[in-house]
């Protein structure tokens, strides 16, 4: 019955949300039923839809799976949008300055680098709460404004390429993420993606860490007792998130953009917190609350420009999504209190 009780959460927060969106919808005067089915086609519509789709979907897998395994362990990553603008600038620098190295080799180490550059930039944050006890969450939070601000400088200036346009060189073709079948918008960051769900969750469930993992987060005492250590654990976690987050950056500078630019992300490392809920802290959940979000994002275009809903709508209608979404415990907790009248 609790694990009923714990897939309807979601189900019915994504209804709600649905709901409220139709209401909107048909508020500023259109109509709900042509807008979402433009929607659904405009994610699912054809098979070139459905590819732009999963494609969409790989960084909010990796920010989803960033946000998931520093959760699990009690310390919360507010800061993977800021690791994703670090592990994209150590994917950019890495394939402009190092391309002697042969093509594989070029390939792997900017992936390196980006998860290298991701995982630092998460470091700061968790040292930061374990040895002087601030707020991982403040400090993660000013650490984004940091990093797309530093991003934005090197495009401007240091790394920019020529033109009026700010952003750096193209990267070497050798160090571009590849389509999976020519023609679609798949590369081989999906796969990538998928791999690391399965090696998650191998982790999770079948290791040391992941006992520790989840134990920390549970309870500091209990696990202390059990002959784990919180601490290290969770700077282990965070370490693992940024490195995660970065990853998603570079993909990004590797497929979609093939150099680095002001606008690496449009909030793939927020929607990760959002994901990481709506999958219920799990690595199949996270996928399936991608491929959702993703749809969002690619169909929403459709939407506008067939419906003619305006993008100002747009936003607004995945904003309410979003938070309602992300507050399944709401539905959790009325769960809770039924079932503790009934109880009386």
């Amino acid at each position: 019955m609790k694990r009923f009780e714990k897939l309807l959460a979601p189900i019915l927060s994504i209804l709600v949300a649905v709901l409220l969106g139709t209401l909107l919808i048909w508020a500023c005067g259109y109509d709900p039923g042509a807008a979402y089915r433009a929607l659904v086609k405009g994610a699912f519509g054809s098979f070139r839809y459905t590819m732009a789709t999963l494609e969409k979907s790989v960084p909010m897998i990796l920010c989803g799976l960033a946000a998931m395994v520093a959760m699990k362990s009690g310390i919360f990553n507010i800061g993977a949008e800021g690791q994703l603008y670090l592990g994209a600038l150590g994917y950019t620098l890495a394939a402009l300055y190092l391309d002697f190295l042969p093509g594989p080799l070029h390939l792997l180490v900017c992936m390196g680098a980006s998860i290298a550059l991701g995982a630092a930039w998460a470091f700061v944050p968790a040292i930061m709460k374990i040895r002087l006890g601030t707020n991982e969450v403040v400090t993660s939070i000013m650490l984004n404004y940091i990093a797309k601000l530093f991003i934005s400088y090197l495009v401007s200036g240091p790394i920019k390429a020529p033109g009026d346009v700010s952003q750096s060189a193209p990267i070497p073709a050798g160090t571009a993420v590849g389509e999976i079948v020519e023609g679609t918008k798949l590369t081989w960051g999906f796969v990538l993606a998928i791999a690391l769900c399965f090696t998650l969750w191998l982790v999770l469930q079948r290791t040391r860490f992941g006992y520790d993992l989840t134990a920390a987060g549970m309870n500091d005492r209990a696990a202390q007792a059990g002959g784990v250590r919180p601490d290290r654990v969770r700077i282990l976690a965070m370490l693992i998130s940024g490195g995660l987050a970065g990853l998603a950056g570079g993909l990004l500078v590797g497929s979609s953009f093939q150099r680095l630019v002001i606008a690496v992300s449009t909030g793939y490392g927020f929607d990760g917190i959002s994901i990481a809920v709506l999958g219920l802290y799990s690595t199949i959940g996270v996928f399936l609350s991608s491929v959702l979000f993703g749809a969002l994002r690619t169909g929403s275009l459709f939407m506008e420009m067939f419906v003619r809903i305006p993008s100002e709508l747009i936003d607004v209608l995945q904003g309410i999504i979003i938070v309602v979404i992300a507050s399944p415990a709401i539905f959790r907790a009325l769960f809770r209190e039924r079932r503790g009248g009934r109880d009386k």
